[in-house]
């Protein structure tokens, strides 16, 4: 069809070139079907028109979504929605994108993964702790006391807690580790960053991103290794990782379009936000399979059915325990209201990472026997300044991302 102007554009026609801001920043990719809500938005944007592709056009990506794919993926997706409000704007467009995508997957012939509780055998496992021992800092300090962390974490916090080290002390600390610097180097050269040339060191990586980025991100790295020996009938550790890992990388896509900078700090925000609920199921399992149950049952997000079940829930847990691990203050308050980004009002890394939970839930990068999408704090959203149609290009751009950087860490799936 070629070049259209924006009000003869139609529901159903898909792009067929990234179309571009006046400030040269992409609004949506190639390939995206445009709805009504899209349409509109860019009409408030005054957008002139777009390049649409020729319908049955090998350009659009999305030629083989039929109404009844939609249909069956709109039915699908609706129910993870149940605790958001369809109508506000950015719920509507993440509705929007999300039924799209699951439509996208169907007539690629990928079947929707059916839902997976707790194992039968993890509801006779008995609690490590009660609510008589102690409150919730004593559960968080038997946690630190017993925590394996790997040495690789204390030489790391021993040279940044130096008034004396040097950028080349943390890239020689960092580098004794060939395990954290091989897994920070793919992080370093994925599409994550972008960066134009290859880095092939660490000394390297902190002269581009600077040491206090790369400390963080190894610190965050290796507190992935602290909860190795929480049973498998308790956690898939694989999909928690790589639902947290989805997480950072919006956060740092949406810190990116809301300030003009996605910080290293926001994707390990991203990474440990649920690090909280790990402490749960390791001193609290059995209580933790009540929360998943009542969650289930009460078709409400797992973090309000730890508060009911528990009295207290996972982002508590997670920011006392990156405290006590000595993360930056601002990373530990982040994580801690990732839910609740209402307490910390204003702040745009805390907006970010609620959202960034939002979309990776509500685009199927869901954590293990939790697949409703948390209610979103429409202050959050206010803090961000997005407009609505922005939330396409971020779950575009991290859909590469995201499958990157999981093959970093994990090696791939075999069918």
């Amino acid at each position: 069809m070629g070049r259209l102007p924006v009000d003869a554009l139609e529901p159903g026609m898909v792009l067929a070139s990234d179309l571009l801001g006046s400030d040269g920043k992409m609004l949506l990719p190639k390939g995206m079907t445009l709805t009504d809500s899209l349409i509109g938005s860019l009409r408030k944007r005054g957008v002139p028109g777009a390049d649409v592709a020729d319908p049955g056009s090998g350009d659009a990506d999305a030629g083989d979504v039929t109404e009844a794919l939609l249909q069956e993926s709109a039915a699908h997706v609706a129910r993870r929605f149940l605790a958001n409000d369809l109508s506000h704007p950015a719920i509507a467009a993440l509705y929007e994108i999300a039924v799209m995508a699951q439509a996208r997957a169907l007539a690629d012939g990928v079947p929707i993964a059916p839902e997976i509780g707790p194992n039968p055998r993890a509801e006779s496992m008995g609690d490590l702790f009660f609510r008589e021992e102690g409150g919730v800092e004593d559960l968080v300090d038997s946690e630190v006391k017993l925590a394996s962390f790997p040495d690789i974490y204390f030489k790391i916090r021993q040279v940044l807690d130096s008034p004396v080290s040097s950028s080349s002390q943390v890239a020689d600390v960092i580098s004794k580790d060939t395990s954290l610097t091989a897994k920070l180097l793919k992080l370093v050269n994925s599409p994550f960053y972008g960066l134009p040339h290859r880095v092939d060191s660490i000394s390297r990586a902190v002269m581009v991103l600077g040491s206090q980025e790369v400390s963080t991100l190894a610190l965050g790295i290796a507190a992935m290794n602290a909860f190795k020996d929480i049973p498998p009938e308790l956690i898939n550790m694989r999909t928690f990782w790589e639902h947290s890992m989805a997480v950072g990388v919006f956060a740092r896509l949406l810190g990116d379009a809301a300030a003009g900078k996605g910080s290293e700090r926001l994707f390990v925000a991203g990474v440990l936000h649920d690090i909280g609920r790990l402490v749960i199921f390791k001193k609290l399992p059995h209580a933790a399979v009540e929360a998943i149950y009542y969650a289930k049952g009460n078709m409400t997000p797992l973090c309000v059915a730890e508060n009911e079940v528990l009295g207290f829930s996972h982002p508590l847990i997670g920011g006392l325990l990156l405290k006590a691990w000595k993360f930056p203050e601002a990373l530990v308050t982040t994580v801690s209201c990732h839910h609740t980004p209402s307490s910390c009002a204003g702040d745009v890394e805390a907006a970010a990472l609620h959202l960034a939970d939002i979309m990776a839930v509500a685009l199927g990068h869901t954590p293990p026997a939790s697949v409703m999408v948390p209610a979103l704090d429409p202050g959050a959203w206010a803090t961000l300044g997005l407009e609505p149609d922005r939330l396409t290009a971020v779950a575009e751009a991290g859909r590469d991302q995201i499958d990157e950087i999981v093959g970093a860490f994990f090696p791939v799936r075999k069918n």
